[in-house]
């Protein structure tokens, strides 16, 4: 039936062109101006018909150069519904579509597609008359879609597949966490129901583990945790303008985790530095730097998944930030790789993050839904008071699916020291806290404890060379308010911060919610 509309079209459209319908003059004589000269160009109008849909009114014409017809990039694929980006300074042009990226420079003969894949061009990208043009067929063949040329109207036919390839397609049976050895519960969640200790879900279960060079790491140290799937640990981090990535990681470690059958996501960081960030991510050869070293360590320490998580990102470069998203995705897929990537709450302060997009490309976005009161914060409070993390959690519900979203908790919390000035005026100061760190410190100081109905966690303080200490606490009764706000608003799993933090019976609450 396309095939019938589009012959329909077609004989409309010559007709059109015989009649002069489409303009009142179908021979374009114009003075080209590229690569440092001008030139005299005369020939037949072209024209470009993209699914059986005429596209007029362009800024500059297509010509035909070396044989080769070229199109102003941004008018033509933005008709297409790609995204189109231009870096003046490194003069390149990126156009994303669906699960492709194309990244071409201006003069060279080679497009970049993906970051790996090489594609030949007979004419390179040129900037002429101030509009980038390229040539067509090499780039809409590299974005999936059908290009013909038809001499007799000299129309450019551009279709999309009819069968458009999925993220299913390309991912090459990448692995998943669910567990097919155990029997289907028949268990049940009422909707808006606390749920009891009987009542489980599969999910994921993740500790982040901060790993330093050498690494934070001995046999003493591994202890297993019993109910847990992913080990995430910080092994990676781009530590210069270069995209040199550092590696932190231990073989051993990567052993003993799969001894363990946990599954390893190394988490990968822009060292929370936003020049570095930026250097790196707004040039297309050091982003495909960055994605092909962390494949060859993937390999190296045979992970499982790669965890993004960069911190700190400009405003200014949340462009460059999704398009490395875009990019690196498909590609550890392609390897076997689970793509996670760490976000900030929803906040118009975080919206440069694009969470809703990076939600359709990734298999999974953690919220850190912690850090409510930081380590610099001006006043005392709660790292994550329940209300604070479930409305920013239910924030996230609406910008990515359920079943691609995971609830980050904190596994430490701050001692806030306030000291009163002269001028009556209170300074502030904190340090993070291990969960029984903290009660221990409470309680040896004779502390008041009690439960906070407004964070739901218990609080405590005392005053100490005076001083006064505040602590709202974590611990297994927190944790569970946490673990019914995961299942209420049934996300995929939790990922808890940072491994060792926790106490004794932290993991026997999240395994009392989660399988």
């Amino acid at each position: 039936m396309k095939k019938i509309i589009n012959i329909f079209c077609l004989i409309a459209f010559t007709l059109c062109l015989t009649f002069n319908v489409f303009a009142d003059d179908n021979w374009v004589n114009l003075k080209l101006t590229y690569d440092g000269k001008t030139h005299n160009y005369s020939a037949e109008k072209i024209h470009i018909v993209i699914d059986s849909k005429p596209i007029e009114n362009l800024k500059m014409e297509p010509v035909i150069i070396d044989g080769r017809t070229l199109v102003p990039v941004r008018d033509v694929f933005e008709e297409m519904e790609a995204e189109v980006l231009w870096n003046d300074k490194t003069k390149e042009t990126t156009i994303n579509k669906d699960n492709n990226t194309v990244v071409f420079k201006i003069g060279s003969n080679e497009a970049i597609k993906n970051s790996i894949d090489v594609v030949k061009l007979d004419v390179p990208a040129k900037i002429i008359n101030g509009y980038t043009m390229v040539p067509i067929r090499a780039i809409s063949d590299s974005i999936g879609y059908n290009v013909e040329w038809d001499n007799n109207i000299r129309t450019i036919i551009i279709e999309t597949p009819i069968e458009e390839q999925t993220n299913d397609n390309i991912i090459n049976n990448t692995q998943t966490i669910t567990e097919t050895t155990k029997e289907p519960s028949t268990e049940t969640t009422t909707t808006n129901i606390e749920p009891v200790s009987n009542q489980k879900q599969d999910g994921i279960k993740i500790v982040w583990d901060q790993t330093s060079k050498p690494i934070n790491d001995s046999d003493a140290k591994r202890k297993s945790i019993n109910g847990l799937d992913v080990l995430s640990p910080t092994w990676f981090e781009i530590k210069n303008s270069n995209g040199d990535i550092e590696d932190k990681g231990s073989i051993e470690y990567a052993k003993w985790a799969k001894e363990q059958g946990y599954q390893l996501w190394a988490l990968v960081s822009n060292s929370f530095d936003a020049k570095i960030t930026h250097d790196t991510l707004s040039s297309p050869e050091k982003r495909k730097k960055i994605i092909n070293s962390l494949l060859q360590y993937a390999k190296k320490y045979n992970l499982d998944g790669i965890n993004i998580d960069f911190e700190n990102v400009a405003k200014a470069d949340g462009d460059y930030y999704l398009q490395f998203i875009r990019e690196a995705t498909p590609i550890f897929k392609q390897n076997g790789l689970i793509v996670s990537v760490d976000m900030y709450v929803p906040t118009p302060w975080t919206a440069h993050y694009q969470m809703k997009e990076v939600g359709k490309i990734v298999d999974y976005v953690i919220i850190m839904a912690y850090d409510e009161h930081y380590s610099t914060s001006k006043e005392s409070g709660s790292v994550s008071s329940l209300p604070w993390a479930e409305k920013y959690m239910t924030e996230a519900t609406k910008l990515v699916n359920k079943d691609n979203l995971i609830m980050g908790v904190p596994f430490y919390t701050r001692v806030w020291t306030e000291t009163k000035k002269p001028d009556g005026s209170v300074s502030v100061t904190s340090k993070s806290l291990k969960m029984d760190e903290a009660r221990s410190l409470l309680e040896n100081n004779n502390a008041n404890i009690v439960w906070d109905e407004t964070t739901r966690q218990y609080y405590g303080e005392y005053f100490s060379d005076g001083t006064t200490k505040k602590i709202w606490l974590e611990d297994e009764k927190s944790m569970e308010e946490r673990m019914k706000v995961a299942r209420k608003l049934d996300v995929k799993g939790i990922a808890g911060w940072k491994r060792g933090h926790e106490n004794d019976a932290t993991w026997d609450i999240i395994n009392k919610y989660f399988k």
